[in-house]
């Protein structure tokens, strides 16, 4: 018997032993079920920004806490994929960063799969009073946000103060 015989006899013996029925293959990887051999479906790729239009939700307070939240529209007649977290700078009317909002804590970054239509968000919150003082944050900055992966901002129509902010990963 012939090395390969012999191994593929002692995995169905194995297997039996085990209560797992072998696989069949004639000749190459499985398809999809069709019947026909035909090509795999290819995986959703990378949301890009011309998948994606950016828009924000109003500014929500609560004591010294702003909150505002940023959605992620596929706009595209394909599903694309987000991971992680959204990039954002809170910047002065001339574009000059002020702060770079820094991602929130996390267990882990969220992996999601956009089919046409569908929205994930994202939320920033930032401080009106400086934690370590008390005092009033002496300014504020325009959101500016990219979508996780892409490399396109978006300017919104927000303003924010500029003391101790954070970001969601996408959900």
């Amino acid at each position: 018997m012939k090395p390969l015989a012999i191994w593929a006899a002692g995995a169905a013996i194995a297997g039996a032993a085990w209560g797992v029925a072998p696989t069949a293959q004639a000749g190459g990887p499985p398809n999809d079920g069709g019947g026909g051999g035909g090509a795999p479906t290819a995986a959703p790729g990378s949301c890009s920004d011309a998948d994606l239009t950016v828009t924000n939700g109003p500014i929500e307070s609560a004591s010294t806490m702003r909150r505002v939240v940023v959605s992620f529209k596929n706009t595209s007649s394909n599903a694309c994929h987000l991971v992680g977290y959204p990039d954002a700078n809170l910047v002065t009317a001339a574009g000059g960063v002020l702060v770079h909002v820094q991602n929130r804590p996390a267990l882990a970054a969220h992996a999601l799969t956009l089919a046409p239509g569908d929205v994930a968000t994202a939320d920033v919150e930032s401080y009106a009073i400086e934690t370590g003082t008390g005092n009033s944050c002496p300014r504020e900055g325009t959101l500016v946000v990219t979508a996780p992966g892409d490399s396109v901002s978006h300017e919104l129509p927000v303003a924010l103060p500029i003391c101790s902010a954070t970001i969601s990963s996408v959900d």
